[in-house]
């Protein structure tokens, strides 16, 4: 018969274990980027396999060949995209560097016409050369640009290229995760990787969808109402969708800002238009999408931009919400089905007669 631990041996196998789980939360800080670059080619990679099942099931094609046809019209489709707006984008890009120092200025003579603007002008300076880096300090700042153009085009590739390598054989790094496990708990991380991945790729096809969606209607809205620059500025909305909360803000101030060229009134329809188009997003396309995936609570989700926006910068803030989505499904299957509710008497656990607070008692 097996001698249990002795008191020793258990204090010993705490620390030990304590110890593994601070070195891999120091490390995971040290290397946070790094891990996010991983993360990056996972979510790039359940793209390409969700794409390339496709093609495996349906066309019953070879998985190398679905792949590279899937490969081709991706990256065909987005060249093509960029060639077919880039000109018009371009020409207004231009003019946005023209248009905001004017809007400013619009901005700063409607603040003086208020009482209440008056002190608010006054934070904004009045020569806004003043803001520009003398040439020193511009050259050194152009120096540190390139390096990270460099470094993020680097990235980019190395993410593009693993999340390839992941997509032709996705079962072989299934398999050598679920190895690292013990034997009796196999079958049941299999499945959790099997969700994971499921959650993820309707994650992305919501978000995909959320993002043409608002890209678009946008779009049309600012060409309705005349304002200039409408397709730069409905690029920038469909990009900054992807980041949830925070990033519809950052798409609605240069809009704003360009509507005050035209004159307050036009501002003031902007942010109406704007506005609007956020709110039918939020509160009536955005649950319609993701009713199939994962419901990140906004709170939580805005807790974790946050976090990861002070920890790891863009990349972070870029990449909370799929990991959010991820930390839950892991939550849920490994902790709250198999600890919590596997421990607790079947007369404890929350059932649908059980009325939470807050919760409507209506079914």
């Amino acid at each position: 018969m097996q001698q249990p631990y002795s008191f020793p041996k258990r204090v010993a196998t705490a620390a030990f274990i304590v110890l593994l789980i601070a070195s891999g939360f120091y490390l995971l800080g040290k290397a946070a980027y790094f891990f996010l670059l991983v993360f990056a080619a996972v979510l790039l990679a359940v793209m390409f396999c969700g794409l390339t099942d496709i093609g495996v099931e349906k066309l019953k094609l070879k998985r190398w060949l679905s792949l590279l046809i899937v490969t081709i019209l991706v990256f065909g489709s987005v060249v093509g995209a960029f060639m077919l707006i880039a000109p018009t984008v371009s020409e207004q890009v231009e003019e946005m560097r023209e248009t905001i120092p004017e809007a400013i200025t619009q901005l700063q003579d409607w603040l003086k016409q208020r009482t209440w603007g008056a002190k608010l002008e006054e934070q904004i300076p009045n020569d806004m050369s003043s803001l520009l880096p003398e040439q020193d300090e511009l050259t050194s700042k152009l120096t540190g640009m390139f390096t990270s153009t460099l470094s993020l085009l680097a990235d980019f590739f190395i993410v593009i290229i693993a999340a390839l390598f992941l997509a032709a054989n996705p079962g072989m790094y299934t398999k050598g995760v679920v190895k690292l496990m013990p034997v009796h708990k196999r079958d049941r991380i299999l499945e959790v990787l099997h969700k994971l991945y499921h959650t993820l790729k309707q994650w992305l096809l919501g978000m995909v969808s959320a993002m043409a969606i608002i890209g678009v209607s946008t779009t049309i809205a600012y060409l309705i109402i005349g304002l200039p620059l409408a397709f730069a500025l409905g690029l920038i909305s469909f990009f900054l969708a992807f980041i949830p909360n925070i990033g519809p803000w950052l798409a609605g101030a240069p809009a704003v800002l360009v509507g005050f060229t035209v004159g307050p009134d036009m501002a003031l329809t902007v942010l109406l238009v704007y506005g609007g188009i956020q709110l039918v997003e939020s509160y009536w396309i955005t649950p319609l999408i993701f009713q199939k995936t994962v419901d990140l609570p906004p709170a939580l989700l805005l807790f974790v931009q946050v976090l990861f926006g002070i920890l790891t910068g863009g990349l972070g803030l870029l990449m909370a919400a799929p990991i959010l989505a991820v930390a839950m499904v892991v939550v849920n299957e490994l902790y709250v089905k198999d600890v919590l509710e596997k421990e607790a008497p079947q007369e404890n656990r929350i059932a649908g007669n059980v009325r939470i607070v807050g919760e409507s008692s209506e079914k």
